[in-house]
């Protein structure tokens, strides 16, 4: 068999063709076309892809060394029942389950109600000439099980977080995928400087990350980076609470090229298609307006031909 057609035949397959098909279209016996396909490894998972995109396991303990302190007690409003329930959903937002236990208690014995507490701070708020962004100041306050399930949520994914990588700080070191990243490109933090970057669509990655060969590769590695991201949000949340959320903004044009190959790779079968096709549309990045592309869907469902 000569090259030409051993590209000939790849190239079908990675087309979706079936293995009969290949056979009838290239005169190549069906036999050798499979073989051709299996020793090529571009239809099989990439193993180097898949080491260095799986989500460890936990191998630390989640435990923590020290209790936060109670936030102090303040006069806001000058109202003793609101400015209570103000310092009670501060208690809820330390996240400590102790502080949140005492914080449910502590709202039973107050003589005001959420939404009464509510409307007196946004009268305050309007008052210290806030005007109609009160309305964002405010919002959820009438429902302190909002602020507690929040709490509760943060606290296990800041465990998730140390049980992991040990540490809080530790989420911020580049993992495999970064290193290699910064090893040519330099700082995954200088990669860009803004949203409105000209460099737009450079920063794949295409030239030192191992490429995905399958859909389950690329569903792998935008699960890893998600991953990542919602590890890195949390700790990030837990040490500066009152800064804006962390973006990985060197990860945008990965994370494009990524659904790209979405569309672009045929499935290996039709298992794996339907499995795809599944997690896509329930994957809630995808549920977005707007983020679902007509392409995938084309990939997965209309031009795949059964092996």
């Amino acid at each position: 068999m000569t090259t030409e057609q051993k590209d000939e035949i790849l190239r079908l397959k990675r087309e979706g063709k079936g293995y009969k098909t290949i056979s009838r279209l290239t005169g190549i016996n069906i036999n050798t076309v499979k073989t051709t396909c299996r020793r090529s490894g571009l239809f099989r998972d990439n193993p180097e892809h898949e080491v260095l995109f799986t989500i460890p396991e936990r191998k630390y303990s989640t435990a923590v060394g020290m209790t936060k302190p109670l936030p102090p007690q303040r006069t806001i409003t000058g109202h003793k029942q609101t400015d209570a329930y103000l310092w009670i959903l501060d208690v809820i937002k330390t996240g400590e389950p102790s502080h949140i236990e005492s914080a449910e208690e502590a709202l039973k014995k107050l003589t005001i109600s959420p939404k009464q507490a509510q409307e007196r701070y946004t009268h305050y708020l309007q008052s210290q000439g806030a005007g109609w962004t009160s309305v964002f100041s405010t919002l959820w306050m009438d429902d302190p099980q909002h602020y507690i399930n929040i709490a509760k949520e943060q606290l296990k994914s800041v465990g998730d977080v140390r049980g992991i990588f040990g540490s809080l700080d530790a989420a911020f070191d580049p993992v495999g995928a970064e290193h290699l990243i910064e090893a040519k490109y330099g700082p995954c933090q200088d990669i860009y400087c803004d949203i409105m970057s000209e460099k737009r669509n450079k920063y794949t990655f295409t030239d030192v990350l191992p490429e995905p060969f399958t859909l389950s590769d690329a569903v792998r590695e935008i699960l890893y980076w998600d991953w990542l991201a919602s590890m890195r949000a949390s700790a990030h949340k837990e040490l500066y609470p009152d800064e804006y959320t962390l973006e990985q903004s060197h990860l945008w044009d990965r994370e494009e090229y990524l659904v790209m190959l979405l569309e672009k790779i045929k499935p290996i079968s039709r298992t794996e298609a339907f499995e795809v096709l599944k997690w896509y549309l329930e994957y809630p990045r995808y549920q977005d307006l707007g983020a679902d592309k007509d392409g995938v869907y084309l990939n997965l469902i209309g031009m795949h031909e059964a092996a």
